[in-house]
């Protein structure tokens, strides 16, 4: 019998607060360089660490929080092909850290 194709309302994602952002995150999962290769969670947005209240959020309560699937939606307020950095407001979201 064939395995059942995951839908995205099956799916879940982790976030977290960020003090840096000020606001709940989207994170992803990173190996520490150590040889023990240590996962850890950080910030998707200004690449801090997280250390703690990771909490698994419904594709619905993502998109609540600012985040999307898709192509984007319409820039209000934006020129025609000016490009801007998220609506929130952080000052993150535009550069990312090395």
């Amino acid at each position: 019998m064939p395995t059942p194709l995951l839908a995205l309302r099956d799916s879940s994602f982790p976030m977290a607060d960020c003090a840096p952002c000020g606001k709940s995150v989207l994170t992803y999962v990173a190996l520490d360089d150590d040889n023990q290769g240590a996962e850890r969670r950080i910030c998707v947005h200004c690449d801090t660490p997280i250390a703690e209240n990771l909490k698994w959020v419904s594709p619905g309560e993502l998109e609540q929080a600012g985040y999307y699937f898709g192509p984007p939606p319409a820039e209000v307020g934006t020129a025609a092909g000016e490009k801007t950095a998220c609506s929130t407001g952080c000052g993150s979201c535009g550069v990312k850290k090395s």
